[in-house]
């Protein structure tokens, strides 16, 4: 889904004292919520049909600092000088760009004290950002050189056919997504230019699932991105919390918002490792195009410009969660429909194997019958003498006879017919069919309910995740008692199967506040997400949007609801000990009587969360 801004002037108005939030949409300063949002990009099918000049389409590169983001844009340079491409580049710094002279120079450079009047056709045309982060402190850097670039290239008659930027190592996909969505939504003129097209993630192969097992902060990992030497980038980078952020939660945001994700440094796994890596990225985002890649040699039209602007570039994080959940049960319709195929091809099977299994018996049955006559005359000639009957004798041979000419090739029908089972051990299932479940047992399912959570019996479960919570670096802290260790070990096997689980959240503690189940290797949070729809005045809804928004809705409490999509190994057959244990957690029929009765601060007195600040 991807609309508009959802709020107005009313619905600030309506909502008390507001703000303009980096997503497009109305927050509020206390407490600090904003409705769950879709994407600000507007549809294709509420588009003017007017014609206007094709914008240039940038195509943003992540990763972390030596994933190969240098390399892969070293060939992608190379290949839009072969292809004779206007290729614009916005980087932090030219000079860790080893590329050869005679592909880049400054756009701003001068001949004879005039501006050039067109470019050299295949070359790449530099601009160096001052130090910084391009999502946060230099985020309004970003824009206003790509408004030069797009200056200059009006001066000079011409259009780039691509703007490529390289992100810092701990660059954030989704915030530089928002700078570029709020420009549209704020109708900024250089969106008329340029528009985010396609996100590429490259990541390091070989470090991948180190970084995922990964328990520190970004801030304990230097070499994730280059050392800055402005001290006023450092000090923001201080109070905007960024560096504090865990590596995997930052792995994981730059894995799922992405339209192609290249896995550099293929050469250095072996096969089997490497189709697992490819198995678990695809699994994490299911609508990203997972390439394999070698020093960054991946070919220019796979990674420029080829999501159109509708993929991640036109999304927000709730279409990505219900791209999660859709996908989910995608899977799992695809699971029935392959259910039903094996089944239908087992009873196939089955009605082979008995039609092969009578046609055997018969066969032995003349066998054996002919074996006995053959006996009985043998008998009856050894005991008749010379008084023998000769025309009995004539008459079984005939029989005999007609018994192999009727038989005729059939005679060989049990041979054939283990023949044919032996090579039917796929029971009908087309050949070409190799997901990630069936080679590596990968799979999902998503935990759907419509009653909150009591906080501290969630907690307990969340203590046997193979994550630190953050109720648990407080009571390692001292903050918070220690608990007593619980003996779950069923609980617990089936929770270290998980890759991935992630959605919304509903919590006794508040009416209002949508928070965000996110867990990932060693690392669990749950930061408020937004304020949920229902809180929010039916005539304040976008129009365009209404009908989508009120499909999650669900008698008096609204879209209020669970809904976690969990991604594992082999996790549909933990489903059951996941969800019970989950179920469990959920409020009873007398403390939801509680729950409705009280405001939002006598929740939070009765449902306590340990969770810091993002208790709403």
């Amino acid at each position: 889904m991807r609309g508009r801004l959802l709020a107005c002037a009313a619905a600030a108005h309506a909502l008390g004292d507001s703000c303009w939030g980096r997503a497009g949409v109305l927050m509020r300063r206390v407490p600090g919520l904003r409705p769950l949002t879709m994407s600000v990009a507007e549809p294709p099918e509420t588009k003017t049909k007017t014609a206007a000049p094709a914008r240039v389409p940038v195509t943003l590169l992540s990763g972390f600092l030596g994933a190969g983001k240098t390399t892969l844009l070293q060939q992608l340079l190379k290949s839009a000088q072969d292809s004779s491409l206007r290729v614009g580049v916005v980087v932090n710094d030219v000079a860790s760009v080893n590329v050869d002279s005679k592909l880049v120079r400054s756009p701003f450079e001068e001949e004879t004290g005039e501006i050039r009047a067109t470019p050299v056709r295949g070359n790449a045309e530099f601009v160096e950002l001052g130090d910084g982060c391009i999502c946060c402190t230099i985020a309004d850097e970003l824009m206003t050189t790509l408004a030069q670039l797009a200056s200059i290239s009006q001066m000079r008659g011409f259009a780039y056919d691509h703007v490529v930027i390289e992100a810092t190592g701990v660059a954030e996909p989704r915030s530089i997504r928002d700078l570029f969505q709020d420009a549209q939504a704020e109708a900024i003129p250089l969106m008329d230019v340029v528009q985010l097209d396609t996100l590429v993630t490259v990541v390091d192969s070989a470090a991948f699932l180190t970084a995922y097992a990964d328990t520190r902060a970004i801030a304990e990992r230097p070499d994730l991105a280059a050392a800055s030497d402005d001290p006023s980038a450092v000090l923001m980078s201080r109070f905007d919390g960024s560096l504090q952020r865990a590596v995997v939660d930052l792995l994981l945001e730059q894995v799922e918002v992405a339209d192609v994700i290249l896995l550099n440094k293929a050469d250095l796994l072996g096969p089997a490792d490497l189709e697992k890596l490819e198995a678990i990225v695809s699994a994490l985002n299911g609508n990203a195009k997972v390439l394999r890649c070698s020093y960054g040699d991946a070919p220019l039209e796979s990674v420029l410009a080829t999501a159109n602007a509708l993929g991640a570039a036109a999304s927000g994080p709730v279409d990505e969660h219900k791209m999660a959940v859709a996908a989910s049960l995608d899977r799992a319709k695809e699971r029935v429909k392959d259910d039903r195929s094996r089944a239908d091809a087992e009873v196939d099977h089955s009605r082979a194997e008995e039609d092969s299994h009578s046609h055997s018996h018969a066969h032995a049955e003349e066998d054996s019958h002919s074996h006995s006559h053959a006996h009985a005359e043998e008998d009856s000639h050894s005991n008749c003498g010379s008084n023998c009957d000769s025309h009995s004798h004539s008459a079984h041979d005939h029989a005999e006879e007609d018994s192999h000419s009727n038989c005729g090739s059939n005679c060989d029908s049990h041979s054939h017919s283990h023949s044919a089972h032996d090579h039917d051990h796929d029971h009908g299932r087309p050949s070409s069919v190799t997901t990630a479940r069936d080679r590596f047992g990968i799979d999902s399912f998503v935990y759907s309910r419509r009653r909150p959570f009591a906080p501290a019996r969630l907690e307990r479960v969340l203590s046997l995740l193979p994550a630190s919570t953050v109720s648990q670096q407080q009571q390692q802290r001292g903050w918070l008692p220690i608990e007593e260790p619980r003996d779950d070990a069923e609980l617990e096997t089936a929770l270290a199967a998980l890759l991935r689980s992630k959605g919304f959240m509903w919590l006794a503690t508040s009416h209002s506040a949508a928070y965000y189940w996110s867990h990932a290797g060693k690392h669990f949070d749950a930061p408020i997400l937004g304020r949920w729809w229902d809180t929010l005045p039916r005539e304040y809804w976008p129009q365009e949007h209404a009908a989508e928004i009120q499909a999650d809705f669900q008698g008096e409490d609204g879209d209020r609801r669970q809904e976690i999509v969990f991604i594992g190994i082999d996790v549909l057959k933990k489903r059951a000990t996941i969800e019970t244990a989950l179920d469990a957690c959920l409020v009873t029929d007398d403390e939801l009587r509680q729950y409705r009765e009280a405001d939002d601060d006598a929740r939070r007195s009765t449902f306590q969360w340990s969770f810091g600040s993002n208790v709403a």
